[in-house]
């Protein structure tokens, strides 16, 4: 009787010992639980950049394909009409007329913009670039002297009509420079143009009005004209066609064919003076000549937009910069002093030739950023 007495507390101790194990237990399951937990928080961004990153990866092979596509349809276009002149051509879907279909759950659009719609800044002459400074709001006054700031900057042996427009306000610079003497390669060079820079910028360095109306209606590019399905009232103005002019051309236009449903085009100046009249073809024209494609590419919340302009031919070009000398020339190529860089140049051109690609691609760039939320 004794012992079984004695055994009692001994079995209540082992129960006591058994239940600390399990809150034991229970607390490393609570802990490892919420470890796991912060885990899964803290990597899910990671995860979802790795995510996004393989899905740009993807959208960028088909961005690339969609833009092949098009500028395959394209040469069809340009081989069969002699040259491009709008999109009422026929290539405004150009996936669709090759009936391209991209992978399941990808989106993909194609949109076009006329670099070529623009006046061509490298080939303007002062009285154009005057006139254009003046339908953009400028004063007479004004614009007089920011054009001519600018073709200080651009042309050498230009004679500026006043000091504050004329070279020496660079070469009494801190540091003294001189300007480039070529048209401008980026438009953030206006910030560097005694006197226009005033016009084009504010006292804090942000852009004006009319530094987003300028780049709307300049290319930076060299080409022969302006194509005139494209462009806007604002450079026929500043060409020197009156508004009648302009509202019957815009007019003609806009106004469907009635046998075939779709917007008519110009092909030849001598088309647009045979609904316009008379008027002036200085730099004026119907074709092409410089030509964005902008291939939007999409798979549920990843985007990717591909820019590219494009021109053909050599029709247009960015301005040359300035002439290098021998010793820097022979620094950039990475010659040895005495080679002959000139049967060098002739090598690299024979095998860019045996590629024969019917464009030039001008500009290319990508944009993975998502669509700006819609103003209220």
């Amino acid at each position: 009787m004794k012992s079984r007495f004695q055994s009692q507390p001994a079995r209540a101790h082992g129960g006591r010992r058994r239940g600390s194990v399990v809150i034991v237990v229970l607390i490393t399951l609570l802990f490892a639980s919420f470890l796991l937990t912060r885990l899964i928080e803290s990597s899910s961004t990671d995860l979802l950049i790795a995510m996004r990153t393989a899905d740009r990866d993807h959208l960028r092979a088909d961005a690339y394909a969609a833009l092949e596509t098009t500028l395959a349809g394209l040469v069809d276009f340009r081989t069969v009409d002699g040259g491009l002149y709008a999109p009422n051509q026929g290539w405004n879907d150009p996936l669709g007329y090759a009936g391209y279909v991209p992978r399941a759950g990808v989106t993909l659009e194609v949109a076009f913009e006329d670099e070529s719609a623009k006046l061509s800044l490298p080939r303007l002459n002062l009285d154009t670039l005057n006139a254009l400074l003046v339908q953009l709001g400028l004063t007479v006054a004004d614009a007089t002297r920011v054009a001519d700031a600018l073709f200080v900057w651009i042309h050498n042996g230009h004679v500026a009509a006043e000091t504050a427009t004329s070279a020496t306000v660079y070469e009494q610079g801190d540091p003294p420079a001189d300007p480039p003497y070529r048209s401008l390669r980026s438009f953030d060079e206006l910030a560097g143009i005694a006197v226009a820079r005033d016009f084009f910028y504010g006292p804090d360095g942000r852009p004006k009005p009319l530094w987003n109306d300028f780049t709307r209606a300049v290319s930076l590019y060299q080409f022969a004209t302006t194509n005139l399905n494209a462009t806007t009232p604002t450079v026929l103005l500043a060409t020197g066609w009156d508004a009648s002019q302009i509202d019957t051309l815009q007019k003609y236009l806009a106004t469907p064919v009635s046998a075939t449903k779709t917007r008519p085009y110009l092909r030849t100046l001598a088309e647009a003076r045979r609904q316009v009249g008379n008027v002036t073809g200085r730099n004026l024209g119907a074709q092409i000549q410089c030509l964005r494609i902008i291939v939007t590419a999409r798979q549920g919340a990843a985007l990717l937009r591909l820019s590219a302009l494009v021109t053909w031919a050599n029709q247009a070009s960015l301005p040359a910069p300035l002439a290098a000398t021998p010793e820097n020339t022979t620094a950039a190529t990475g010659a040895r002093p005495g080679a002959s860089t000139t049967a060098q140049a002739q090598a690299a051109a024979g095998a860019a030739n045996t590629l024969r690609y019917p464009f030039t691609v001008l500009e290319l760039s990508e944009t993975t950023l998502p669509d700006p939320p819609p103003s209220a």
